[in-house]
């Protein structure tokens, strides 16, 4: 593969970090602003969730149609569109933010953009560079989108509490017109492959099946409404996609290769090391909190800024774990990796409610160096095997199933600490004891669920991915596809 020279291999890293940088900052930002919109707004809790909900639930949405958008733009301008669209619609934030209807509008539009960008940004950066520095690109893209969460609530609540609303909007503008203008100047056109059809009906049981699960998800934690309402929404979309694989499977060239999963172990195995991933992590950022504050004592806003260490230290070894991962074809690190944050969650099991601060750090720090080393190197390992032309089908396939299962397996979690709590206050024990009895068990399940997949990383880390996949890419010898 050629890569860029010069200027332009910073300007293509650029181009493609600084968009996805700048769209996961904004989303951060607004996440604690809650409070702020239900004042500003004089709006109903629930009214506000939605200005947060609708990001993921259109995000949710555009990642499987997306392929459908490369197979008839080709890579490189559906990644533009999604600029286009994340640069107009805060445009139009920042110009009329006053109306809440236009702010919901405004961030379904940049969910979709970020359902066309988010997938596409790593695919991009596999294209343009070699398999020799993509651990190296694989850090750094995975760096800024760690950097990005932990900087955006900080950022928020600065430009909320001395400037305005408009200013946030204002702020993506410079970021996407940089990042449309590199794109268009340096990375390399795509040949658009043409070759699936787009079917009303295929596209709607999909769509619906995922709306209904994302809302079910978003409403199930609602007071305003039924519990039952939520468990109809699941059942729908379970049999709305059950419609949509079979409708599929009759398809020639179907419209969500998931059979990429069947045909290609690797990827397979990463997807599902990568989802169980998500789901730890996940569960973790709803159980420290509670830790922090319920047990040791902390205030919300020290809670908050125990998770900047690990944040740190994610980044930092998502770079190294890159370069090791470009030295050779031993991705042990990886394991190590996993085995860290294992004993990092096991650690908060054993804790006496008098540890200090600075030991929580030094665990929070230790957890975030083993994400650093496992996490997007998997994922890495994953579009590593997969032919050059399915790449963006199966990053897209992916984040998709991460989302939706990430999703299901919190509300489980959340589900299981206030039953489990709930029943040992009732046998007896203080809310507090009993609390605190509940959270170490959910670090238990959390690191068991982790530790499962260290055979299976045993396993993927021992083949040599690079070379799997080396006969289907041919960069060099033919004309790219979408």
């Amino acid at each position: 593969m050629s890569q860029p020279k010069g200027l332009g291999q910073y300007a293509v890293l650029g181009s493609i970090l600084i968009g996805a940088f700048s769209l996961v900052l904004t989303n951060s930002a607004f996440n604690v602003l809650l409070p702020y919109f239900v004042t500003y707004y004089g709006i109903s809790t629930l009214t506000g969730g939605w200005i947060i909900a609708l990001y993921m639930l259109a995000m949710t949405l555009t990642m499987p149609v997306a392929s459908l958008i490369v197979d008839r733009l080709g890579r490189k301008r559906t990644y533009m569109l999604g600029i286009v669209l994340y640069g107009v619609s805060s445009i139009a934030g920042a110009l009329l933010y006053e109306h809440v209807a236009v702010l919901l509008l405004v961030r379904f539009i940049h969910g979709a953009a970020a359902g066309l960008m988010i997938p596409l940004s790593l695919v991009l950066l596999f294209d343009n560079y070699g398999t020799e520095v993509r651990g190296r690109i694989t850090g750094a893209w995975g760096m800024l989108l760690m950097i990005a969460p932990a900087v955006g609530p900080t950022l928020g609540g600065l430009i909320i509490q001395f400037g305005r609303l408009d200013v946030l909007f204002w702020l993506n503008v410079p970021f996407a017109i940089c990042a449309l203008f590199w794109c268009g100047r340096y990375i390399r056109p795509y040949v658009p492959a043409q070759r699936k059809q787009i079917r009303i009906s295929s596209i709607s049981l999909m769509i619906g099946g995922i709306a209904s699960l994302s809302l079910g998800i978003q409403l199930y934690s609602s007071t305003l409404v039924p519990v039952a309402f939520a468990w109809m929404l699941f059942v729908l979309g379970v049999l709305l996609l059950i419609g949509f694989v079979r409708l599929e499977n009759s398809r020639q060239e179907p419209m969500i290769r998931y059979n990429l999963l069947k045909s290609n172990p690797v990827f397979a195995w990463s997807v599902l090391v990568s989802t169980i991933q998500d789901c730890v992590m996940f569960g973790a950022i709803f159980a420290l909190p509670l830790l922090f504050q319920n047990v040791f004592g902390l205030s919300p806003s020290v809670s908050g800024l125990m998770f900047l260490p690990g944040a740190i230290t994610t980044s930092l070894f998502m770079w190294i774990g890159g370069n090791w991962f470009d030295r050779g074809q031993n991705k042990r690190f990886i394991a190590w990796g996993t085995v860290v944050v294992v004993l990092a969650l096991g650690s908060f099991v054993f804790l006496p409610q008098s540890t200090g601060i600075v030991i929580l750090i030094l665990l929070m720090a230790c957890r975030g160096a083993g994400m650093g080393l496992s996490g997007m190197s998997v994922s890495a390992l994953g579009l590593q095997a997969l032919p050059e032309e399915d790449m963006h089908e199966g990053s897209a396939l992916a984040t998709t199933l991460q989302r939706l299962i990430s999703s299901f397996a919190l509300i489980i979690l959340t589900l299981f600490y206030d039953g489990r709590w709930q029943m040992l206050t009732g046998a007896g024990y203080a809310t507090p004891t009993a609390q605190w009895m509940a959270l170490r068990e959910v670090f238990v399940i959390l690191g068991a669920v982790l530790l499962v997949t260290l055979p299976v990383i045993l396993s993927i880390t021992r083949k040599k991915v690079g070379i799997i996949a080396e006969h289907n890419r041919l960069e060099d010898q033919k004309q790219p596809t979408a």
